[in-house]
């Protein structure tokens, strides 16, 4: 099947308009193993490591795409899209100007550029997305989250790792969504079958930076801790809240890409928190990682604030700046390493 690709900072992509349209909606991750050299032609050196490898997928993956979409999303990712349109060899082009709040006034927003979307699809494809289109994408992108909500539920006492989760929400976000519940399921069957977590792990939420690569789970599990609750866009963002099913499916659309949880992109400190304490409660969970990318200035701004506010609460945390590599970031070890011994 034919793909579309888009690049979302903060799950504000819906990629149902995408599946209506008769595409498979395929989100660029970047690649870490990779140098970032071709996009390091259009982008200093300081610019955050993830959007460098965002473009250089863009660069040298575009003739697989039908098109590419870019959300809203940070300043990095915002101010590259200017180079995509200049640089990036694609067919179709599509800036989706997402609101940054969640008012009364962004929800009318929303629906304009979810018509201002659908129409310019019918038009650079020759197709025609009805509403029942629409609907029927919505019901099958809810089959997915209703799979990725057990995955969730069953990583709290079951023996997931964290490759694993990471590994079927990127499937979710790339494969078509049929082949995708087939994933999810798999991971589940094994998940009931398997044993519980390991005695030793510490179980953890994991907020910050989006994690784009396995190997950076695969360091936090060496480390001891198993992340079991997260509010991230490729994590529980995607997936905690399902798409309404009834009335208007563009108005449906609009009110849950609006009320997901609000990343640091987005205006909205004071619901991001209660977020996380909420995730915390339900858990019954007392320990945090932090992190962002380094550059990732959104992430990093708040994550003062939010830490601190975590803390005052005695929850124990640990808030790290990493690398983007898919090697052993020693810092990183080290500093999980004496999280560990403190706990």
């Amino acid at each position: 099947m034919k793909k579309i690709a888009y690049f979302d900072s903060s799950h504000d992509m819906p990629e149902e308009i995408i599946m209506a349209a008769g595409f498979v909606p395929y989100k660029i991750f970047g690649d870490v193993h990779k140098s970032n050299a071709p996009a390091d032609q259009y982008l200093q050196a300081f610019f955050c490591p993830a959007a460098r490898s965002f473009l250089t997928e863009a660069l040298t993956r575009s003739a697989e795409w039908e098109g590419i979409i870019v959300a809203q999303g940070c300043n990095a990712t915002n101010r590259h899209y200017d180079v995509w349109k200049r640089h990036v060899s694609t067919p179709f082009l599509h800036w989706f100007n997402g609101p940054i709040k969640d008012d009364a006034m962004a929800l009318r927003f929303m629906k304009t550029e979810l018509w201002r979307l659908i129409d310019t699809l019918n038009r650079q494809f020759r197709v025609s997305i009805t509403d029942d289109m629409i609907a029927a994408a919505i019901r099958e992108s809810n089959e997915v989250k209703k799979r990725l909500q057990r995955v969730s539920a069953l990583r709290s006492e079951k023996d997931i790792t964290n490759r694993e989760y990471l590994t079927v929400l990127i499937k979710s976000m790339t494969l078509p969504k049929k082949d995708a519940v087939a994933a999810i399921d798999e991971l589940i069957h094994k998940a009931e079958k398997g044993g519980p977590i390991p005695k030793n792990n510490i179980k953890v939420l994991l907020t910050g930076s989006d994690v784009t690569y396995p190997e950076l789970m695969d360091q936090i599990d060496e480390a001891g801790f198993r992340v079991v609750r997260d509010d991230l866009s490729v994590g529980e963002r995607y997936y905690t809240t399902l798409i309404p099913e009834d009335g208007n499916p563009v108005d449906a659309l609009a009110r849950y890409y609006l009320s997901v949880p609000r990343p640091a992109t987005k205006v909205g400190m004071r619901k991001r928190i209660e977020y996380l304490e909420g995730a915390l409660a339900d858990s019954g969970l007392d320990t945090v990682i932090s992190q962002n990318i380094k550059f990732c200035e959104p992430f990093a701004y708040d994550s003062v604030m939010v830490n601190g506010e975590l803390k005052e609460r005695g929850i124990r945390l640990l808030h790290i700046e990493r690398e983007f590599t898919p090697g052993p970031d020693n810092q990183l070890m080290n500093r999980l390493a004496a999280f560990s011994e403190m706990l």
